[in-house]
């Protein structure tokens, strides 16, 4: 029998296959995703230690989780043989991506195992031999500055707990703090317990919560932050009163100036992305009674953003203000690189630009998306980009802020008589938005301007969102048309109403299609 050739077509589509299972593999790799990771791994056969598992740009799995900060995937990487110093065609090794990102852990492990750097001949040499040396904390057996003693912590209360820490009210040397302390030690919670910790150590803002330290050389693992005295946003609204228009308008003044702050830090943005009255704390004055905790909470406390586990730090091209119809201004090639991307990966720092507004919406000026994590953060709060697993950018949290906004304005959480899951597949799959005036509880008007401002900010196309800097000029000025209500001889305003379908009533209309 005369030889057959090969198939072509055949072995052109296992090589297609298996170059598209390559690039899932370094998408999962960047988003930390270690279960997925090695379901391609074992599923199509892919040799890590292959020089040829890595994309156009010779970026392999080891650059992308280093260049995003996924400890955990690092680590089973190098662990299973992993070369430790591949380099791209950008002449960067996945240690210098781990410095770019400013993960100072992930850095300490990859020198531990034998990471380094190119110096300018192209040699490989010690970090500390390189001027990027100063671009990241490096952690070491010396305990950093803001390492504590756990034995100085005495914990008071139980204030709060989510899905991996309790939080506790505590005295530290003598003064009241909150202490997150984490329940367990996998993965994922190890994760954002890093995430957190290493956000908070950049953050300071006026409404950002303040870090006092933290224990990472024992367990359990502990943050410590200042304790706010009011409660969280969440515990404002299962109170029996409500605050004021002009009280909720400065709350939502708050959130704004502190979002602002964050979008536009230099050299990374952070991107919150698990906003929801619970992660917004009050606080400010000194209390001692009941009656000083309802002062602060419903009239003179602080707005702070709290809970950075879920968050994202990214490098984000700006848009110019005020000239939404100008050029579009392309992303900076200098600082777009660290993300899988199907068909191109350009050079430079973190984030990969999945697309920008000129292939959707030409003309108009945007800040790039990246492809993220899908399904993070709070489903009632969740941008519809975030639940489709989309690419997205910082509009994510304009969303949520909108959402948030709508349960100050109008007393009750945004799709109320929906389960979280549900409200949130409404919103992304059928463009379902909250309907105002469907109840009474707030028993106040709301303003038009101010319904405005909330509904572009929870626009469909992440990309008609406001920046933050933009939403607070609009709430400066709706501010001013609102009457600041004081409590009269000592009074503050009475218990809500509560409409039909609120505690027992009767179902009613709450949403409208977009």
């Amino acid at each position: 029998m005369a030889h057959q050739p090969p198939d072509q077509d055949s072995l052109h589509g296992e090589n297609a296959a298996r170059r598209q299972a390559i690039t899932e593999l370094l998408f999962f790799a960047s988003v930390g995703d270690l279960y997925r990771c090695k379901k391609i791994i074992h599923a199509w056969g892919l040799n890590i230690k292959d020089a040829s598992c890595c994309d156009y740009d010779r970026r392999t799995p080891l650059h992308l989780a280093a260049a995003e900060g996924a400890f955990s995937v690092v680590l089973w990487l190098l662990d299973h043989g992993a070369e430790v110093n591949p380099i791209d065609r950008f002449k960067r090794t996945p240690l210098e991506d781990a410095v770019r990102g400013d993960h100072g852990d992930l850095a300490t492990l990859l020198i531990q195992r034998g990471g380094k750097v190119l110096d300018k001949e192209g040699n490989l040499v010690e970090l500390a031999d390189s001027p990027l040396a100063g671009n990241v904390r490096i952690f070491t057996d010396y305990d950093p500055e803001w390492e504590i003693d756990p034995a100085t912590i005495k914990q008071t209360e139980k204030i709060g707990e989510g899905e991996f820490g309790v939080v506790y009210k505590a005295n530290w040397n003598g003064t009241v703090v909150a202490v997150k302390v984490l329940k367990e030690t996998g993965a994922v919670a190890l994760g954002d317990f890093r995430t957190e910790l290493n956000v908070l150590q950049k953050v300071h803002h006026p409404h950002t919560v303040q870090f006092l330290g933290a224990v990472t050389k024992q367990t359990p693992f502990m943050i410590v932050t200042e304790y706010m005295v009011g409660g969280s946003l969440a515990d404002l609204f299962r109170g029996q009163r409500f605050p004021s228009m002009w009280r909720s308008i400065q709350l939502a003044l708050d959130m704004a100036r502190g979002l602002a702050y964050l979008h536009n830090r230099s050299p990374q943005a952070v991107i919150h992305r698990d906003l929801k009255p619970a992660n917004l704390m009050i606080g400010g004055p000194k209390v001692f009674t009941e009656t000083h905790k309802l002062l602060c909470r419903e009239e003179i406390g602080v707005l702070k953003i709290a809970d950075f586990g879920l968050s994202k730090s990214l490098k984000l091209t700006r848009p110019k203000r005020h000239n939404r119809d100008s050029a579009t201004n392309t992303p900076d090639n200098s600082v777009m690189n660290g993300r899988a991307n199907s068909t191109h990966t350009p050079k430079g720092g973190l984030g990969t630009s999945v697309h920008s507004a000129t292939e959707h919406d030409a003309g108009k000026a945007a800040v790039p998306s990246y492809k993220l994590t899908g399904e993070t953060g709070s489903y009632r709060y969740m941008a519809p980009e975030v639940f489709r697993h989309e690419p997205y950018n910082n509009k994510v949290d304009v969303y949520s802020f909108a959402m948030i906004c709508f349960q100050l304005f109008e007393g009750l959480p945004p799709y109320w008589n929906m389960d979280p899951i549900e409200a949130a597949r409404a919103a992304a799959l059928k463009g379902l938005r909250p309907t105002w005036g469907a109840t009474n509880k707030h028993d106040q008007v709301v303003p038009p301007r101010l319904k405005r401002l909330v509904e572009t900010c929870w626009s469909a196309d992440y990309e008609s969102r406001p920046e933050f800097v933009d939403v607070i000029e609009e709430l400066e000025q709706v501010v001013k048309e609102v009457k600041m209500e004081l409590p009269e001889s000592g009074k503050r305003p009475g218990s809500p109403k509560l409409a039909p379908g609120v505690a027992g009533g009767e179902d009613g209309p709450c949403c409208s299609v977009q």
